[in-house]
């Protein structure tokens, strides 16, 4: 028989079983639950694993260790996730796909439209309630360790929230320009991450703080961007503009008692200028809705204050005595 030849063996990469599983699909599953107690259990898979790179760190988790938080057989784990890196991508596409509705919702013209102060604090009390869970916290605060493992988030999906939040800047201050939007757009984010990454990290009290101060930094530095509206001292009520002391009023009528701002508001502009519209007035009041406004501007019809000309989609409102727009 002829002799066997000798095959030189390459030398084993310590790495490549870990370079192997970094490179895994992000398809996560290796079967998908059908069923709604195959479903209960991979969520408790995932909540355990949350757990267990939360207590120790993606690096030092195991699948052991997470079967038996999730109180299961590690070959159970197996039929629906191949590696830990695949548990961690399940919990990452959960999270991107929340992140994209929260952001939806914060980026929508009615969020938008708030007082500068008010729009702050919803969106770092929003994501502060979302992050008590620990699958978002864990992904969130793994990608300032291990970027490398993420297959959902990257530099370019960073740089697209930065971008939305650029443009719902230039909607509340068409005076800024599209790179000085996305330089503070860029400012508010990375300093948002910075302090919440360091919030989610202390103890309750002292994260509860922190989140105060980020609201407190954010309105310090966006107000004097922000030229939508004039705030009061506390940011809280929009001034549509003064209401003019001056106008006599029918002494039925009490402006103190019987007309709330908007109508007084709406009272002043007709003194000064003869007149109003529907458009003018979502102009100097644009905090609430058109049907909002149609429904002060009636109750002042009621009290005999106002009074109508031209057709119904056009209306043109007088104050009582008036008809052309004069006394």
């Amino acid at each position: 028989m002829p002799a066997r030849k000798s095959v030189k063996k390459t030398p084993r990469n310590p790495n490549a079983k870990k370079a192997k599983e970094y490179t895994t699909s992000p398809s996560t599953f290796r079967r998908r639950p059908q069923q709604q107690r195959s479903q209960e259990k991979v969520e408790s898979i995932l909540q355990a694993a949350a757990a267990i790179f939360w207590e120790v760190g993606y690096d030092a988790a195991t699948t052991h260790a997470i079967a038996r938080r999730a109180n299961t057989a590690v070959g159970t784990l197996y039929r629906f996730f191949p590696n830990k890196l695949a548990l961690f991508h399940a919990l990452e596409k959960q999270h991107r796909q929340s992140v994209d509705d929260i952001h939806a919702r914060l980026m929508s013209p009615e969020f938008v439209q708030q007082p500068l102060a008010e729009m702050i604090r919803q969106t770092v009390e929003t994501y502060a309630t979302y992050f008590e869970d620990l699958g978002p916290r864990v992904v969130y605060t793994q990608y300032y360790v291990n970027p490398e493992l993420y297959a959902q988030f990257d530099d370019a999906v960073d740089h697209s929230y930065i971008q939305r939040f650029a443009n719902m800047l230039r909607v509340r201050s068409a005076t800024l320009s599209i790179s000085k939007s996305e330089l503070i757009a860029e400012v508010c984010h990375r300093s948002f991450n910075a302090i919440f990454v360091s919030a989610l990290k202390s103890a309750p009290t002292h994260r509860d703080h922190l989140y105060k101060e980020l609201q407190a930094l954010l309105v310090n530095y966006l107000q004097t961007y922000d030229n939508t509206q004039t705030y009061d001292n506390k940011y809280q009520q929009p001034e549509c503009h003064k209401f003019d002391a001056s106008l006599q009023l029918p002494a039925s009528l009490s402006t103190d008692t019987q007309l709330n701002a908007r109508q007084q508001v709406a009272v002043s502009h007709i003194q000064q200028h003869g007149h109003l519209t529907i458009k003018t007035f979502e102009n100097i009041c644009p905090e609430p809705s058109r049907r909002t406004l149609q429904r002060d501007l009636k109750q002042m019809i009621d009290k005999g204050l106002l009074h109508t000309t031209g057709e119904t989609n056009q209306l043109t409102y007088h104050l009582s005595g008036q008809r052309d727009g004069h006394s």
